[in-house]
């Protein structure tokens, strides 16, 4: 009996030709076709490509466009004619995405993504693309606000809100950048990441009450349960980093420049 074969990789998705004639008449190529169609608008795209495993099973659908502030990826809809758009903003998250049937539309979007077009106008020029509010509130200095507003009317399943108020309440805090993890409410001193860790954090104790917790690159701050959220916000008041100021609106390394 013959010895079974490796399995070789899945294979790749098919661009439909009939619904893709572009792609199809780029060999097939995707990636190809998207540069092609670029160049015949006179449109500089620079870097376009396709997932580079060959375990990819969508390697011959989807084409990423470099951008400097994030990716802009545009994946073919299999059933129906469809290009399908995400832009992603580095250290913040998806931007934007939306669904086109013209790939003239793919390249003007794409262009305006590198060029630094903001979030807020591709929205005016294109009503089909669905923005994050969050992203919107990045690009007008807001994250700060907006990300509080989402923590506070966060579900109940996520976080203990009696702690997310204390911690509101506090001037120092409630300028600071709050986060949920598993529970616990943790703030950064820039908005995107990677974050800050240099806050304490706050956690919720078996049985009740609450603790705060050092952060990694933070200082040391006495291991102590608290019975009441007030309490808990002192605790991590007192640990927070000399000269600690508002979150500024960016990584981290603009902390120490």
């Amino acid at each position: 009996m013959d010895a079974p074969h490796p399995a070789g990789p899945p294979p790749a998705i098919q661009p439909d030709p009939l619904l893709y004639p572009e792609v199809a008449a780029a060999n097939g190529s995707w990636v190809a076709s998207l540069r092609h169609a670029a160049a015949d608008m006179h449109v500089d795209l620079g870097t376009v490509r396709g997932p580079e495993s060959a375990t990819d099973s969508w390697r011959l659908i989807v084409a990423s466009v470099h951008a400097s502030r994030g990716s802009f990826d545009v994946t073919l809809g299999q059933q129906e004619r469809a290009f399908g758009i995400r832009m992603w903003w580095t250290g913040v998250g998806e931007a934007a995405c939306g669904r086109t049937t013209e790939l003239q539309t793919v390249v003007n979007i794409a262009h305006a993504w590198q060029v630094g077009t903001s979030v807020a106008e591709l929205r005016t020029r294109w009503p089909f693309l669905k923005i994050d509010e969050l992203t919107l509130a990045h690009e007008r200095g807001e994250a700060v606000a907006f990300k509080w507003q989402l923590v506070r009317n966060a579900p109940d399943r996520l976080i203990d809100h009696d702690i997310v108020e204390a911690a509101y309440a506090n001037p120092l805090l409630r300028s600071l950048f709050p986060l949920i993890s598993h529970g616990s409410l943790q703030f950064s001193r820039c908005t995107h990441t990677p974050w800050s860790y240099d806050v304490p954090s706050l956690h919720p104790q078996l049985g009740g009450g609450w603790r705060a917790l050092p952060a990694h690159k933070g200082r040391d701050i006495p291991d102590c349960h608290a019975q009441t959220p007030e309490e808990a916000v002192v605790f991590v008041v007192e640990g927070l980093p000399d000269g600690c100021g508002p979150a500024v609106e960016g990584p981290a390394g603009l902390l120490l420049e």
